[in-house]
């Protein structure tokens, strides 16, 4: 698995001589983010969504993917970033021209390091970089993303825009993230896998990808000059009496043409079928060892509930490994023996904590787990053995498949050259006699039949490179099934949090995919939505964004973006910025979106959330900042709290609505209501 990631977090934002935000005071925008929820709130067009692009801007500069990026980030073969040559989306917003010294700098953390970047609005080009208090010779865009790129642990500068644009950033771009497996892996690959297998699998694709441009090409050029040699042929006159002996010579060599040209076909229709046999053994080995890999996975889940029988509470578990320690067996794991480690390990459970991996542990008493029998492990053991047998079954007949293949093959190549020697041979005659057209511009069929062989190469290198990427797909299923209950248990309680249904969440492998249009399909791992409704008091699967209301498309997909900031921070340091989508929830919904929100950043934690949110009468304002009480009742901000609120009205230039004297009065008088003394 990868070693730990760190994202931006950040902690204040100046910004100045920027028209849009004058600031209270005029002397321009500064604001410090704590902790805990923030919320941005202001009126329709005061500036929320200008203000959480400038955020992301400042750490990714103009940079952006390529458009297929922005439809699907899994199904890209070059991932790369685009430099943008003008970038006036500030410039734009702001409504008339900026000045050079219209600047923002932001100030965030990555990990243990503090960065201060500045930037120009108008371009936003780097004017200033502080790392650590350190200035740093100022770079460009790309070398800055670099260097962001190595802070946080991620792979490359592509990785970094990618997880803070679309996984840390929840506004107007978001991308379907939970409702995309091929999404889903790209995240995956970035956030989780080992490097060398994201690596090897990102090469594959391009290069599955390009083989395929490049052989689609090939056949398009390849049968256009089939045409053309066709129609040449079919314009060949009748030959002249006195070139009798060189017809004659000519409809011999014709004759041994066709007869090479049936051995040459049935050697090619032998090894066509070879290569179908081949494809029907890979489909059912496929098929197996999906089944296999759902057989393994159930059968870990019951031996850990097996486990959790025999040894039902965590002093249990304690008691065997410590009757290993003080044997002369040693530990189970590792045959070590020692005082040292039972004190160590006696230690931590002192202190309540996990004697593996140090985590704190809840009190609870022993797990009510459902019994299970030793027979029934033997059953699904049995049945694993079996499925593997049938496997090594097919491998093996596989095996020979194979040898009878290479056999074919041989036996193509002379039947190739015996007429590819004729083919030859009948064109050197056909020169011999006159001809009136101009069939002598057209394709050689030599050069047509070198160049279907190389076809035929090219197909059989796709389906290599194919068979390569099944391999490390397979390579990251047992990677991903490492981190399954964990991710599983957590998007199940954001989700429920929100939607007060019963959701399941099911790791599957049974998503069919293609990396390119010739290419082989396989499966890919994938985690799916189940859930209960009106209609289904069962969880039934949520396998597409159309299965699920809109705002339930939105909320599972921002549980599956907490989930994932959740595991890569380890439960510590990490930050989210969204925009509410208030405008579709009715009241009784809004508060439990607000639960499920503050819920990922509680006050007395590490994390931090930045909200924007409508000032318009409802309770999602005070919902996030925890105001409303149990009895619905609601408390207020505190005096050292108050940064929490931030109110656009009072610091982005004033809107033609806050003119009038009675709106001002209303809209404002909202936000100082949540304001305590």
């Amino acid at each position: 698995m990868r070693s730990a990631i760190h994202l931006p977090v950040v902690e204040r934002l100046r910004v100045l001589n920027y028209p849009l935000y004058p600031g209270s005071t005029k002397q321009g925008l500064d604001l410090s983010f704590d902790k805990g929820v923030t919320v941005i709130a202001g009126i329709n067009g005061i500036g929320k969504t200008t203000l959480l692009n400038l955020l992301l801007r400042m750490l990714v500069g103009p940079t952006s993917p390529s458009k297929a990026a922005t439809r699907d980030i899994g199904r890209v073969s070059k991932r790369s970033l685009i430099t943008a040559r003008k970038f006036s989306f500030f410039q734009d917003r702001a409504g008339v021209a900026l000045a050079a010294n219209a600047t923002s700098t932001l100030t965030f953390r990555i990990g243990g390091k503090q960065i201060a970047v500045t930037r120009r609005l108008t371009n936003l080009e780097i004017t200033k970089l502080v790392i650590s208090g350190k200035s740093v010779a100022t770079p460009d865009n790309s070398s800055f993303l670099e260097q962001m790129a190595e802070l946080s642990g991620l792979a490359t500068p592509y990785d970094f825009h990618m997880v803070v644009r679309y996984v840390q950033f929840f506004t107007e771009e978001r991308l379907p993230l939970l409702w995309s497996p091929t999404a889903q892996l790209e995240l995956f690959k970035m956030l989780f896998v080992d490097e060398a297998i994201g690596r090897k699998l990102n090469k594959l694709f391009s290069e599955i990808q390009g083989a395929d441009t490049d052989y689609r090409n090939r056949t398009y050029q390849y049968n256009l000059r089939k045409y053309r040699y066709e129609q040449a042929r079919a314009k060949y006159q009748s030959v002249d009496p006195d070139l009798t002996a060189v017809t004659a010579k000519l409809a011999e060599t014709r004759a041994e043409l066709d007869g090479a040209s049936r051995d040459h076909r049935r050697a090619t229709e032998q090894v066509a079928e070879l290569v179908k046999q081949r494809d029907d053994a890979d489909r059912k080995i496929e098929s197996l060892q999906v089944t296999l890999d759902q057989e393994i996975h159930a059968f870990h889940q019951q031996d850990a509930a097996y486990i959790a029988q025999a040894l039902p509470t965590l002093d249990d578990k304690f008691q065997m490994l410590m009757q290993g320690l003080g044997s002369n067996l040693g530990c189970f794991v590792c045959g070590k023996s020692g005082k040292r480690e039972v004190a160590a390990i006696s230690k931590r459970l002192r202190d309540h904590h996990c004697f593996v991996c140090n985590a704190s542990l809840a009190h609870a008493s022993a797990p009510n787990v459902t019994p299970i029998t030793a027979r029934a492990l033997q059953k699904i053991e049995n049945k694993i053995d079996a499925l593997r047998t049938e496997i090594a079954a097919h491998l093996k007949a596989q095996q020979q498949q194979d040898e009878a293949y290479a056999g074919a093959l041989a036996l193509v190549r002379p039947a190739v050259a015996r007429r590819h020697e004729l083919m030859m041979r009948v064109e050197q005659l056909q020169a011999q006699i006159p001809e009136t057209s101009d069939a002598t511009q057209a394709p050689l069929l030599a050069d047509l039949e070198i160049e279907k062989i190389e076809l035929d190469q090219l197909a059989e290198k796709r389906k290599e490179l194919s068979a390569q990427y099944k391999r490390q797909i397979d390579k990251l299923f047992v990677e991903m099934g490492e981190i399954e209950n964990d991710l599983g248990s957590r998007l199940t309680g954001y989700a429920e949090a929100f939607l007060h249904e019963t959701v399941v969440v099911k790791f599957l492998r049974n998503y069919p995919f293609k990396v390119a249009t010739g290419a082989p399909q396989i499966n890919l791992p994938t985690f799916r939505i189940a859930m209960t409704s009106s209609t289904h008091l069962a969880a039934h699967d949520r396998s597409t964004a159309t299965s699920v209301s809109e705002s339930q498309k939105e909320f599972l997909d921002l549980a599956f973006r907490m989930t994932l900031l959740d595991m890569v921070a380890n439960d510590g340091t990490t930050m989210l910025v969204m925009e509410t989508p208030e405008a579709s929830l009715d009241s009784w919904f809004m508060e439990r979106a607000a639960q499920m929100i503050r819920k990922f950043s509680p006050e007395d934690s590490q994390r931090m959330l930045i909200a924007t949110s409508n000032v318009n009468g409802t309770s999602m304002i005070p919902a996030l900042l925890g105001l409303i009480k149990k009895d619905g009742t609601m408390r207020k901000l505190s005096k050292a709290k108050q940064g929490r609120l931030i109110d656009l009205m009072a610091l982005a230039e004033e809107p033609g609505v806050l003119r009038d004297d009675e709106a001002r009065e209303k809209l404002t008088s909202e936000l100082r209501g949540y304001l305590g003394s």
